[in-house]
């Protein structure tokens, strides 16, 4: 399967995991009063418009019973009562004015725990454990609520629904797949799972018929963070100037322009009315390694409006399209038209760009580090040539790249080796000198 989109955008070409999305302005992100202590892998939920955090990694051990609540009316954080597990890294579900914690770690000891927190009485209550055969980690149950039922999925190949009305857990057809350190979330009724794969596929899950079918285009980030967002997946802190939006309906990652913050993992996020806010976390690693404990500058809440945010086909109406899909529209958008019957398959390679002029390719790692190469056309082919042959099962596992100018000490040269597998994504912005 194919994983490229090939855009022209005015004199930007962009050749990328991701589709760039004009919008009228760069959204801006808001700093919010601090958490009273950082927090990593935190379970989170909204109740009348109110924040409840609960558990997660702090600075000093690997994890917290402690419960928070912010309320964004007056911007202040409150200390409720205490979960009854230590945990982290666990599933979250809101039902009502309760919320469900699921899964997750305590210490060195993986949980099956299964509890709810009522935000009416303050208080915690220990339900049945979830019957995993075999115990599922942190950052590797995710759950969503659809119905009358509380679906879980551990890893990939054990799914399990509770009956809110019954209190039993039923097993349910699994995806089967090779799943970890991804994010689940609800849509439509819909239970989607994405990232923590590396065939940048997204699992969704519908219970009208019980199956579970795949949408292509995902990603490969882990310990990551999702909202649900006008039929819409909202994945922030990936990249320090975009926010990530996975398009449901057009099976595209989307990136929209944002002022900058930090790249972070293990965040937790939530969305209140048309308000996007991100919690704690820590930030990206360089080497892909990960450590539970917090980091002590990352007491950081942030917020976004969403309000601005255009998004494909909120407002589209069938037959609404470009009379002539080969050009651009004026305002930057993308139309339906605007496709190849194969959207994710780029252009033959003799004929993909011409070669004259440079550009600047900027690749994102799954790590959230970026990398930047000032390059000729030629060059940047060349890497567009390796890439889709290596995403077809081609060629070697590696592209090395020459830094030319930006090479720096007492070396004759200097050369990068980028491992096609750590990459999320790509774009090459293209300039004459």
């Amino acid at each position: 399967m194919k994983k490229f989109i090939f855009i022209f955008m005015l004199l930007v070409l962009s050749f990328m995991h991701s589709k760039q999305i004009a919008n009228a302005t760069t959204l801006e992100w808001n700093k919010l009063s601090d958490l009273p202590e950082a927090r990593v892998g935190a379970s989170v939920g909204v109740v009348d418009g109110k924040i409840y955090l609960a558990g997660g990694g702090t600075p000093t051990s690997v994890y917290s019973n402690k419960t928070f609540m912010y309320d964004p009316s007056i911007d202040k954080w409150t200390e409720k009562k205490e979960m009854l597990s230590p945990r982290g890294g666990a599933a979250t579900v809101v039902v009502g004015s309760e919320i469900f914690v699921i899964g997750g770690e305590s210490e060195n000891k993986t949980l099956n725990k299964f509890e709810v927190y009522d935000t009416k009485s303050n208080k915690w209550t220990q339900l049945e454990d979830i019957p995993f055969k075999t115990l599922k980690g942190e950052y590797n149950v995710y759950a969503g609520f659809i119905g009358n039922k509380i679906y879980v999925l551990g890893g990939g190949n054990e799914f399990h629904s509770y009956n809110l009305e019954t209190n039993e857990w039923k097993a349910e057809n699994d995806p089967a797949a090779d799943l970890k350190f991804a994010t689940g979330v609800v849509v439509n009724d819909k239970f989607y799972v994405l990232s923590g794969n590396n065939k940048n596929l997204v699992y969704e899950f519908n219970p009208s018929t019980n199956n579970w079918t795949t949408k292509k285009n995902g990603m490969k980030a882990e310990y990551r963070t999702s909202s649900a967002y006008k039929n819409h997946i909202i994945v922030p802190a990936v990249n320090p100037y975009n926010l990530y939006v996975y398009s449901l309906d057009k099976e595209e990652l989307l990136k929209i322009n944002t002022t900058r913050t930090e790249m972070r993992q293990a965040a937790s996020s939530i969305i209140i009315d048309d308000t996007l806010y991100v919690i704690g976390g820590k930030e990206s690693s360089i080497n892909n390694s990960f450590k539970r404990l917090a980091d002590r500058n990352y007491k950081s809440v942030i917020s976004i409006s969403l309000k601005d945010l255009e998004l494909p086909n909120n407002t589209e109406t069938p037959g609404d399209k470009d009379p002539d899909p080969a050009t651009p529209p004026k305002d930057g958008s993308t139309n339906p038209g605007d496709k190849d019957p194969e959207p994710t398959t780029p252009p033959k390679d003799d004929n993909a760009t011409d070669e004259d002029g440079d550009a600047l390719l900027i690749i994102t790692m799954v790590n959230g580090l970026q990398k930047e190469y000032d390059l000729s056309m030629k060059e940047v082919n060349a890497f567009l040539s390796w890439y889709k042959k290596r995403d077809a099962g081609e060629g070697p596992g590696f592209y090395e790249i020459d830094e030319h100018d930006n090479n720096k000490g007492p070396f004759e040269s200097k050369k990068d080796y980028v491992v096609f597998n750590n990459i999320l994504m790509f774009e090459v912005n293209k300039y004459k000198k």
